[in-house]
């Protein structure tokens, strides 16, 4: 016979799927008219699709304009011989500056970030190309020099107030710096532009999140849930924003969500574990902690909770099983 706590994990479980379809039903992106496979999932930005699409769409004989989505998406899903390749191969046939972008940014990727910075400031192109090079200057030198990085957007946008890439950089940057009023601008021009770029949906919302407007934070985190339904982290991301709203079921779901897609997902298993306190479901919560643990790594434990609070938190947590059992006792829940 299984225990009241396998019996009630198992009605929980169970309630979660049932609810999973009313939190977040199935959603398929519409093609546009015409649209293939290969474009509809570079434009939502779910890059490994991208690239095993656009190998179908090269293989048929793709022209300059495919086999320039087809670097760039091989690039964006790390795939960077590949990518490489086929930028060489529109160089070939045309002096395009997007694929001689390409390869600077893979050149940055591996480790010659002034080289590539060279190469693309050295670019011979029209005054309409100048918006794209400013962009990938300041892609390459984002991660050791954000202010410059950020000057480089700016003269992206304001030759071209429509390059995506540019104000979604920004508001990296700005994300990075914590200076979350800015990143909110920022993104909300990417999402303008392209509204169907899941991940700028979901650093939108977080953008939100971070400024305490809870309920637009879930607006964008479902608009990017929606768009690419298999990332854990925009589940985790949704659970963050319920929890704080004081929805607590929505947020248990959210997390659970996120696990069944990556069962090691340290930090959705802490938060699962502040969830099922907060249900009074004590062996439940040490089991979510047990596998924080285990799955967790230095900068986890950095940024979250040390691994020695969490071990005490347990031995905390098994001392009040032995005196109350499952049964909160009266004066109090141990929620924290």
């Amino acid at each position: 016979m299984r225990s009241a706590v396998h019996v009630r994990a198992a009605l929980v479980a169970a309630f979660l799927v049932a609810a999973a379809s009313v939190f977040f039903p199935p959603f398929t992106i519409p093609p546009a008219r015409g649209e293939s496979a290969a474009e509809r999932y570079y434009r939502v930005g779910d890059w490994p699709k991208a690239a095993a699409a656009y190998e179908e769409v090269v293989r048929q004989g793709a022209g300059p304009e495919d086999l320039v989505k087809a670097a760039e998406a091989d690039y964006r899903a790390g795939r960077l011989e590949r990518a490489a390749l086929l930028a060489n191969r529109v160089l070939e046939k045309d002096d395009s500056v997007e694929a001689r972008i390409i390869l600077a940014l893979i050149k940055a990727r591996r480790g010659s970030p002034r080289e590539a910075l060279r190469d693309v400031e050295s670019l011979k192109r029209t005054p309409a190309d100048d918006h794209k090079v400013y962009t990938a200057m300041g892609v390459i030198v984002r991660a050791e020099d954000a202010p410059r990085a950020l000057e480089y957007f700016r003269k992206a946008v304001d030759l071209d107030p429509d390059d995506f890439w540019a104000w979604f950089n920004m508001g990296l940057v700005y994300e990075d710096r914590e200076v979350f009023e800015q990143a909110t601008r920022a993104y909300k021009n990417a999402v303008r532009i392209n509204p169907l770029y899941a991940q700028a949906q979901n650093n939108l919302g977080y953008s939100y999140k971070e400024r305490r407007f809870y309920a637009y934070a879930v607006e964008h985190y479902r608009k990017a849930i929606e768009l690419l339904p298999d990332n854990p982290g925009f589940y985790y991301n949704i659970g963050n924003a319920y929890s704080h709203q004081e929805k607590i079921d929505e947020a248990f779901n959210a997390y659970r969500k996120a696990l069944e897609l990556d069962p090691a997902f340290a930090k959705a298993h802490y938060n699962m574990a502040r969830m099922y306190l907060r249900k009074d479901m004590v062996s439940e919560a040490i089991e979510e902690f047990r596998l924080y643990l285990r799955y967790g790594s230095s900068e986890v434990f950095g940024n979250v909770a040390p691994r020695a609070a969490v071990e005490t938190e347990i031995k905390e947590l098994e001392t009040y099983l032995e005196i109350y059992g499952e049964v909160k006792p009266a004066g109090g829940s141990m929620a924290r």
